[in-house]
């Protein structure tokens, strides 16, 4: 199987809920100032283009979902309703992502004790809002952060933790196996978790939590259930967003050395001890059980994302179609 190509980095900067905020924004923006049908399809196609950067990033595949069942099965008849229907559940979108994230991070926050080493990397919210909430609950806590390369967001994460006026130390992604026998905690986010209660998060996640189960650190993952990924059920076949020719240095380019920096990686359940969510802190093998409770069913039947797509790009041009 080939290798993908590079991507520009745009939303793979960011961490998964940032990058779905963000892109939810501007959909907003380019569907309220669209003055006609072709303004509505622009719109559209960039969503498209944002869930190709990230394949991987259930916030925003699900919000997706949500968005296009809107404008492909939703009842307007007109431009100005649509675009009512397109913000209301635009804001409904965010306020779920920011509720679900605070009681994720919540429940994490209390499995910490007074004193412990966490070990992370990259950067996260739900893993930044749990150090601050068990901050603000009067825990000592130390912080170990991996940089988390080729993006470098651990520095990130790292600049953000100072904020918080504890100890923290930042790593290079080499030695988190040497510095988890420091750690008594492992907390990491995700930009998904899938069916079999796997997640998939920046590369050097699964580092992490190898080395965290070698020293025997707990390793707990900080995810409301919008980042539940139950499509996965079915297997899953995309390949990871990389960086390429932009690691090598110029003088190497010269020499014919390529290079390989995937973005985003898979972390077996076995490496997991358990998954923070809104609705508690479960083990990966119960993520079926919430879906189910999700979706009514298990497996879950759900439309995909392009059928959605053409079906949504049909209404509008039936809206167009439509004497002023």
């Amino acid at each position: 199987m080939s290798k993908p190509e590079s991507p520009s980095l745009g939303i793979n900067m960011l961490g998964a809920t940032e990058a779905t905020e963000e892109v939810l924004k501007k959909f907003r923006q380019l569907i309220s100032s669209a003055k006609d049908v072709w303004g509505l399809l622009e719109a559209l196609d960039y969503l498209e283009a944002s869930l190709a950067a990230r394949p991987f990033s259930a916030p925003l595949i699900n919000a997706s979902r949500e968005l296009l069942t809107v404008i492909a099965h939703g009842e307007y008849d007109n431009i100005p309703r649509l675009k009512e229907l397109v913000e209301e559940n635009v804001e409904k979108l965010l306020r779920r992502m920011i509720e679900e994230t605070e009681a994720a991070a919540e429940i994490a926050a209390r499995r910490l004790e007074n004193g412990d080493t966490v070990l992370t990397h990259s950067y996260s919210r739900s893993v930044l809002r749990t150090i601050e909430k068990a901050v603000a609950m009067g825990k000592t806590i130390r912080v170990i952060v991996a940089e988390s390369r080729p993006v470098l967001d651990g520095i990130e994460m790292a600049k953000a933790l100072t904020k918080l006026e504890i100890d923290v130390t930042l790593i290079v992604d080499s030695a988190m196996r040497f510095m988890a026998r420091e750690a008594t905690k492992a907390l990491i986010g995700a930009d998904a978790v899938t069916a079999d209660g796997s997640i998939i998060a920046r590369t050097g996640a699964g580092l992490l939590a190898l080395a965290a189960n070698e020293s025997r650190v707990r390793v707990i993952v900080v995810a409301g259930t919008y980042k539940f990924y139950p499509e996965t059920v079915y297997g899953l076949m995309v390949e990871s967003p990389a960086l390429q020719e932009e690691i090598v240095p110029e003088s190497h380019k010269k020499l014919g050395i390529k290079g390989y920096a995937p973005l985003f990686e898979f972390v077996p359940p076995h490496l997991i001890d358990a998954l923070a969510t809104e609705k508690g802190l479960i083990a990966p093998e119960a993520v079926p059980l919430l879906v189910k409770e999700e979706f009514g069913e298990w497996p879950p039947r759900l439309e995909s994302l392009e059928k959605l797509f053409t079906k949504a790009r049909e209404e509008l041009k039936k809206i167009g179609a439509k004497p002023s």
